[in-house]
């Protein structure tokens, strides 16, 4: 995720990547440990390297810092650079548990610093559609929905930090917390949660009014399967169906049809959202750090139901 939020950075027009901070030093051709994702050489070309973050903080004139750190880490960091009087962009999930999520808020509020978690699903083009649609009323009040995400245990995990629960939370909060946050992002707060499964879990999402709200997340699927996220959502007037390549709408009268939806993916639009707001040239606050706490809580809930 480090390499993603670079190469994001460098490419939104009203930021400048000035400084990278990892704790594993550049050595020869390779890049710095966290950032080296894909095939392609990340560019650090003019961007000063640290490998301790108190360092980067102290040398550097910074605005704002991504943190894509092990989940572990998130709230010690995130916490250093908004003392230092920086905005922070942190990975989700925001911390392992809620306590953690209430200091990094407290945190913000004290230095008065925009603190967003990097729920990209809430920017994932074909999934901003689906809550504009919800939310105009276009096509009637939602009956039901079902989200899925869906791929094999990560292998590039076994003994690192994210096959230890204690350090990433497990499939609860690494995937599942992606179907739960954009959930809430639709019909806000649950009033209860029931989950069932371990490497596949599935869980429904309760509002006390009838409606089927369900989410499946799964690590027990064959290396061969890939990953799948999708979703279905029912409404009076519609069906919204995203299968993992592209939305179609089915209207209750006429044909179906595929509606034209941004460009990119939700990385893409997170990091231009976030670089926009800070820049002044966007005031909606679509992740208020206060959702990404309950995300948390909710992912959290799964597992104890």
């Amino acid at each position: 995720m480090g390499g993603v939020h670079l190469r994001n950075w460098q490419a939104a027009e009203e930021s400048e990547v000035v400084a990278v901070c990892d704790a594993n030093p550049i050595t020869g051709e390779a890049t710095l440990g966290n950032i080296d994702a894909g095939s392609d050489r990340l560019n650090l070309d003019g961007v000063a390297l640290y490998t301790d973050v108190a360092e980067m903080l102290a040398s550097e004139n910074l605005d704002v810092v991504s943190v894509a750190l092990p989940t572990h880490l998130h709230k010690a960091v995130s916490i250093q650079c908004l003392e230092a009087g920086v905005h922070v962009l942190c990975e989700k999930p925001m911390a392992l548990n809620v306590p953690d999520c209430d200091a990094m808020i407290a945190a913000a509020s004290k230095a008065g610093k925009h603190l967003m978690v990097a729920h990209c699903i809430r920017f994932w083009p074909e999934y901003a559609w689906a809550k504009k649609a919800v939310d105009s009323g276009e096509y009637g009040a939602v009956l039901a929905a079902d989200f899925s995400r869906l791929t094999d245990a990560p292998a590039w995990a076994d003994g690192s930090w994210l096959a230890d629960p204690a350090k990433s939370g497990g499939l609860a909060l690494d995937l599942h917390i992606h179907d739960l946050d954009f959930i809430q992002y639709l019909f806000g707060t649950p009033s209860g949660i029931r989950s069932v499964g371990t490497r596949h879990v599935q869980t429904q999402v309760d509002y006390a009014d009838g409606r089927a709200i369900t989410a499946t997340a799964s690590w027990a699927m064959p290396k061969s399967f890939g990953f799948q996220m999708s979703f279905k959502i029912m409404l009076e007037n519609a069906a919204l169906v995203f299968d993992g390549a592209s939305l179609k709408v089915y209207p209750a009268e006429g044909e179906p049809f595929v509606p034209e939806v941004a460009e990119g993916d939700g990385y893409k639009g997170e990091i231009e959202y976030f670089s926009g707001l800070l820049a002044g040239t966007n005031t909606e606050i679509i992740i208020p750090p206060e959702q990404a706490r309950e995300s948390v809580r909710m992912a959290l809930e799964t597992i104890r139901s």
